[in-house]
């Protein structure tokens, strides 16, 4: 290598020297701490994360639960079987955290942490922190094979209305053989996304809702009303329905192009916008008539839309984003829904949303 090749480098690192040291610092001692102990903080905030994501779904599964129940009578397409119980092992998690969750679960064990209020499960008398160990002898086990065994036995059972013949327990020293039977739910899993912004979607087979919103909506009625909402959208076809859309705005795209305009595919984009302010306040309408179905309660459900307002002061006047419409409007629109509702329940009248003429 020449020297006219090394002269270059050579004053780089020189350049970098002379920077580094250049550079102000901080004026006070470092405190000193070893491995073993930043390894020891990291294990018990592990731990907390943990518990935290836990506790946050066990409150959206008793929030949840009763309205894809009570919504079975709107979602006669898409059912599913449920015992009312959630749970989860350590196997279920990887590398350190697998060892978190263990500590937390008590063992490799597959562990029930939720038990939904009147359902199957609780009326069996399955409870919290019992450890499931076969479900109709098809036993948990934490190898791959097993696991999967397990878990897809679990998801064939939700598929059909046979009761579970055989859920083997084991409670402290004791084993206990349970028969459950199923009860039909809405089959739109209802599940919590890892994100601190204040969201929540459908995806047309699911609910999802994210950690943020999770803490934005402090009451339970305020995140009643957003499963309900998204619940909607699911039940009302509302992604299909983008997506018919979009695609009749693809084709005027492409009869475009086939005469020689180029259009940027401004047609597509304007197809998947049409109704969509008008989508929402749907899931916003036939959410309450979810929500009345499982009993819960109506009254200051649209304080959320205040809430919301407060916190994104720009929405109150107009459309919050281009496809939702404004917080005050919402407001009113659900203050309404649910004079409406009380008056069919006063007067007798099937507590069911409105349908269009065209419907």
């Amino acid at each position: 290598m020449g020297e006219g090749n090394m002269t270059p480098k050579i004053s780089v690192i020189l350049a970098a020297f002379i920077l580094i040291n250049a550079c102000a610092a901080p004026n006070t001692v470092k405190v000193n701490y070893d491995s073993a102990e930043i390894s020891a903080e990291a294990a018990l905030q592990r731990e907390l994360a943990l518990n935290k994501i836990l506790s946050y779904k066990k409150r959206l599964n008793t929030v949840s639960y009763p309205i894809l129940r009570a919504a079975t009578k709107f979602c006669t397409a898409k059912r599913s079987y449920s015992m009312g119980a959630r749970g989860s092992s350590s196997s279920d998690y990887k590398d350190a955290w697998r060892t978190t969750a263990n500590k937390i679960f008590g063992g490799d064990e597959y562990t029930v942490t939720w038990v939904a209020e009147q359902g199957p499960a609780a009326k069996s008398g399955l409870a919290v922190d019992d450890r499931i160990l076969s479900i109709n002898d098809v036993e948990f086990g934490t190898s791959n094979q097993q696991h999967n065994k397990f878990y897809a036995e679990a998801s064939r059972i939700s598929k059909n209305t046979a009761p579970i013949k055989s859920l083997l327990v084991k409670r402290g020293g004791q084993l206990l053989e349970m028969d459950i039977r199923l009860e039909k739910i809405c089959g739109y899993p209802v599940v919590l996304q890892e994100s601190d912004a204040v969201n929540a979607y459908a995806d047309g087979k699911r609910i999802i809702i994210t950690k943020g919103m999770m803490r934005f909506a402090q009451q339970d009625q305020e995140l009643a009303l957003v499963v309900a909402h998204e619940l909607g959208h699911n039940l009302m076809g509302h992604l299909d329905k983008k997506k018919t859309n979009h695609m009749l705005g693809t084709i005027i795209d492409l009869a475009a192009a086939a005469n020689g305009v180029s259009t940027r595919g401004t047609f597509a984009n304007m197809g998947s916008r049409a109704f969509s302010q008008d989508f929402e306040a749907e899931a916003d309408y036939v959410a309450l008539y979810y929500m009345n179905a499982a009993g819960l309660p109506l009254e200051g459900s649209a304080n959320f839309w205040r809430q919301m307002a407060a916190e994104h002061p720009g929405s109150i006047g107009t459309s919050h984003s281009a496809s939702h419409p404004a917080t005050s409007e919402r407001f009113l629109a659900i203050s309404k829904t649910i004079t409406e509702i009380n008056h069919k329940i006063n007067t007798g009248l099937p507590v069911e949303p409105n349908l269009s003429d065209s419907k």
